[in-house]
């Protein structure tokens, strides 16, 4: 008797284990009813420069609207001087290569918009920006299999070139952030 216990104690903790979704998803918003679906993670920082009088944050977040899948890049640029205005247009787009060699470019969804400047009266000054960007399925396929390398940003004015840090790690940061696992560790949270 204690060993059919222990069979279907075991079968039954396999079976809900399995079912089990084994991405950790951090959700700022999560709708999903009959009526509609969104879903928006928790921004993870991306990368960050320090230098030339000025900061760069970039921050990741993803994002699915009915059918439609993107990444949210969340850009903060603190400076001395006024930083320069980030704008998107139809044209823009951010195009990741992977580590595997892979591209993949993702273009800006949504009308044309520029970022907001704050002056610093005290402080740096401020210019910070957001943008989605689509990824379809054989984005999302390609970007869960390896990880990233480099990302170059199309805006409206320039491009912004990035090589991203295998780690994020400092004494303020609790855990490690690892920029290049992003997609590989989070997609399953929208789909």
């Amino acid at each position: 008797m204690k060993i059919l216990v222990q069979v279907l104690f075991f079968s039954f903790f396999s079976i809900v284990t399995a079912q089990s979704p084994t991405t950790d998803c951090n959700y700022k918003i999560n709708v999903d009813t009959e009526e509609e679906i969104f879903k928006l993670t928790q921004q993870s920082l991306a990368e960050f420069m320090v230098g030339k009088g000025q900061t760069v944050f970039m921050y990741f977040s993803l994002m699915k609207q009915g059918n439609i899948k993107s990444v949210v890049l969340h850009t903060s640029l603190n400076a001395l001087e006024m930083p320069p205005m980030i704008c998107y247009n139809d044209k823009s787009r951010i195009t990741f290569q992977l580590e595997n060699g892979d591209f993949v470019p993702a273009p800006f969804l949504g009308e044309e918009t520029c970022g907001r400047q704050t002056k610093g009266e005290e402080s740096l000054n401020n210019m910070t920006s957001e943008g989605a960007f689509y990824i379809d399925e054989m984005s999302i396929e390609r970007l869960s299999k390896s990880p990233l390398k480099s990302m170059r940003l199309t805006t409206m004015n320039t491009n912004f070139d990035v090589q991203f840090k295998e780690v994020i790690s400092n004494r303020e940061i609790v855990e490690p952030i690892y920029p290049r696992e992003f997609f590989i560790e989070n997609l399953g949270c929208i789909e």
